[in-house]
């Protein structure tokens, strides 16, 4: 039976392996109005992929009208089982992890890693032996990707692949029974990766000349959600903290040279509220978070500056909290994950929709689930 997919994990997590061993959950249709207010001119597109149960379709469409889209390409896969891409494009390509048609559709059988241009919709096949479901990463110049590979006896293995030539080069090997996972390159251009343990959740930095250094311990639980700035100077993760009787996850920002937190303004919400999912603004001055509902009948996300400005709301949806995954290069439109529900334990049903800052709220709608891709360039 294939494991679920799609949905970011949204229940706090108290143990290392229930995070690990439920890493993705099903995203539900959406049936709500694809316009909720006036959007903004159109200045860059969106990417985005609709499940098939044999083949997921990938699109690019307007950010103020994602019914105006174009198809990219169709990727066969096996039965049930979605592609799990890189969180942004890297140029004109798109890099992710998928199971072959004519593969075992089961969790632990080694995955394709393939590059689709979007030039000419042709994907390329970079490695076999992939974690379906470790994204993978490109480096600050598009000219590498990492993913993990698994071996036998537990062992994790982050590999470079150069895009030129197709060379491989071990960047990180541990044996576990936890986990291993590529964050995203910092501004040394060095590979930054969370490590889980027994103890908690480091993040490490690939040595430049010897073995692996540690950077900060970011939990005694699973820090997740970690987003790095534009920069590549500062991380902005969740951290799991016990308030009020309740596990919640909670913003925090470091800073990578000095390795000391940041203060964001993020005291309009409650203690014992959930957070979610922190975006960086493009130019690296602001993070924007989303939360649960309640108290309220509904939570759209805010923008909180680093500076310790005021923050910024977004349009709110009708009912439930939106859950940020990231902001257009020309700060116009954010992508969000929006639920129906009020709180964590109940989500209600998911929905891709663009927040645009001049007030309007476009669903992307689809017969199937939707996996949002990232931002590019308009096609014309």
């Amino acid at each position: 039976m294939a494991l679920p997919r799609r949905r970011v994990l949204m229940v706090p997590v108290t143990g290392i392996a229930v995070a690990v061993a439920v890493a993705i959950l099903l995203v539900n249709r959406d049936e709500r109005p694809r316009d909720e207010g006036t959007p903004a001119p159109a200045s860059t597109s969106l990417l985005f992929a609709e499940f098939g149960t044999n083949a997921d379709r990938v699109f690019r469409a307007e950010a103020r009208d994602p019914s105006v889209r174009s198809l990219v390409a169709t990727i066969p896969h096996a039965p049930e089982w979605g592609i799990n891409a890189a969180a942004r494009p890297a140029g004109d390509l798109v890099a992710f992890t998928v199971l072959p048609a004519t593969a075992r559709p089961e969790r632990d059988t080694p995955a394709e890693l393939r590059v689709l241009d979007l030039a000419d919709g042709r994907t390329r096949l970079l490695a076999s032996d992939a974690d379906l479901l470790t994204a993978p990463v490109f480096d600050r110049n598009g000219t590498h990707v990492v993913y993990r590979s698994d071996g036998e006896l537990g062992t994790q293995t982050l590999v470079s692949v150069d895009l030129a030539t197709g060379a491989r080069r071990t960047v990180y090997e541990l044996e576990t029974t936890f986990g291993v996972y590529p964050v995203g390159f910092g501004a040394d251009g060095r590979l930054l990766f969370a490590s889980l343990s027994r103890g908690g959740t480091d993040l490490v930095r690939a040595g430049a000349d010897g073995g692996p250094e540690l950077v900060i311990h970011a939990s005694d639980e699973v820090a997740r959600d970690w987003q790095l700035s534009p920069d590549g100077k500062r991380i902005a993760f969740l951290v799991p903290q016990t308030q009020n009787e309740r596990t919640v996850n909670r913003l925090r920002v470091v800073d990578l040279t000095t390795r000391s937190p940041l203060s964001v303004n993020s005291v309009q919400v409650p203690p014992a509220i959930e957070e979610y999912a922190p975006a960086w603004s493009p130019d690296g001055s602001a993070v924007t978070l989303g939360r649960e509902a309640f108290p309220d009948a509904r939570a759209g996300a805010v923008t909180y500056p680093l500076s310790g400005g005021t923050p910024s709301a977004l349009a709110p949806p009708a009912r439930g909290y939106d859950v940020p995954i990231d902001w257009s290069t020309d700060g116009q439109y954010l992508a969000v994950r929006s639920f129906d529900g009020m709180t964590t334990q109940d989500p209600g049903e998911e929905s891709l929709v663009i927040v645009a800052t001049s007030g309007g709220r476009m669903t992307v709608s689809a017969a199937n689930e939707v996996l949002f891709l990232g931002w590019v360039a308009s096609s014309g």
